[in-house]
């Protein structure tokens, strides 16, 4: 494999232009220059060594992305995951950063992987309210979390307004006629997320003087888990007419259900999701869904963290996106 001087050697310029060619400062570089190199960079195989930069410029190059999930689940099944994931890698590549993937579920091997990796910043996906405050780290690099619900200070955020996205769904609902209506969570106990889905759900039924009854709200998406009670909720005549499911996923698995059990969607079951993935557009029917900016969600995320990387001066900034209603064909309108 090649060394920096070597390619320096094989161009005729310093290991200085090289370097700048390789972190993408071309303004003091000439187009041939630049091309040369990068032939050049291609023909023989040179690597940058990462680790081997961040110390020689006492700077690191390296992000830790955080997913909080039990770290023996594969959580790049989640689409959401697949899709948000991937889009913070793409950015971070933009900026000359690079990538550290953890997943766990205890905030003490956040603290050791922080303090042991040597990163620049931290992006938390997952909401880690129940202990940030233990996770002293937060102090020593620039964070940012998305999709948390907490009230400590000194915190950089980017989230949806997920009250609104429910209130979207409750007065879509309302509007194509549903009037018996379930609610699906991720994991309602634990996510904030799905609280606050589920308030603004609620609160736009009020204003109709409808409610969500509790055996309707189901806590979890583990569509497998709930089968039994799922299965009698769509069969019963007097069950619900459309199910809001507070993600995509658990709508696409909810619709697989329904079919299992012979019954049409929208016919005879309405059903409604959160995020709008790419596979919405390849569900049969096409799936109906309160849609969220996942690619800037990332870019925000990442562009907030390199400016508190860059100016830790900064003070904390907190965005909060919109949601909006993507109509297709998984909810009929009742007469």
């Amino acid at each position: 494999m090649a060394t920096l001087k070597e390619i320096a050697s094989e161009a005729g310029v310093s290991t200085a232009t090289v370097s700048n060619v390789i972190n993408g400062n071309h303004k003091r570089v000439s187009e041939e220059t630049v091309a040369r190199i990068q032939a050049l960079i291609h023909e023989l195989g040179y690597v940058p060594n990462q680790a081997a930069r961040s110390l020689a410029q006492r700077e690191s190059r390296f992000i830790a992305i955080i997913i909080q999930a039990n770290p023996d689940e594969n959580v790049f099944l989640k689409p959401y995951n697949s899709a948000y994931i991937g889009a913070l890698t793409i950015n971070l590549y933009k900026k000359g950063y690079f990538p550290l993937i953890r997943v766990t579920d205890d905030f003490r091997t956040v603290e050791q992987d922080i303090r042991g990796w040597n990163v620049a910043g931290a992006l938390f996906n997952g909401s880690f309210s129940s202990y940030l405050k233990n996770i002293e780290s937060m102090a020593s690099i620039p964070c940012v979390f998305t999709d948390c619900y907490f009230d400590l200070p000194g915190i950089n955020h980017v989230q949806l307004d997920d009250r609104a996205g429910g209130r979207i769904a409750g007065d879509y609902l309302f509007q194509m006629g549903h009037r018996r209506i379930a609610f699906i969570a991720t994991a309602l106990e634990d996510s904030d997320v799905d609280k606050q889905r589920l308030l603004g759900f609620r609160d736009a039924l009020g204003k109709h003087s409808l409610t969500v009854p509790e055996r309707w709200v189901l806590p979890s998406g583990d569509i497998g888990a709930q089968r039994d009670r799922l299965s009698d909720m769509l069969l019963s005549p007097d069950g619900p007419t459309v199910y809001f499911c507070s993600a995509d996923k658990i709508a696409l698995e909810l619709m697989d259900l329904i079919r299992t059990l012979g019954l049409h969607i929208p016919e005879d079951i309405s059903v409604l999701g959160f995020d709008n993935l790419p596979m919405d557009i390849i569900a049969v029917p096409r799936l109906t869904t309160i849609a969220q900016d996942i690619d800037q969600k990332a870019m925000l995320s990442v562009d907030m963290l390199v400016r508190h990387i860059q100016n830790k001066a900064l003070s904390p900034e907190r965005v909060i996106l919109g949601v909006s209603l993507v109509e297709r064909e998984s909810v009929r309108r009742l007469e």
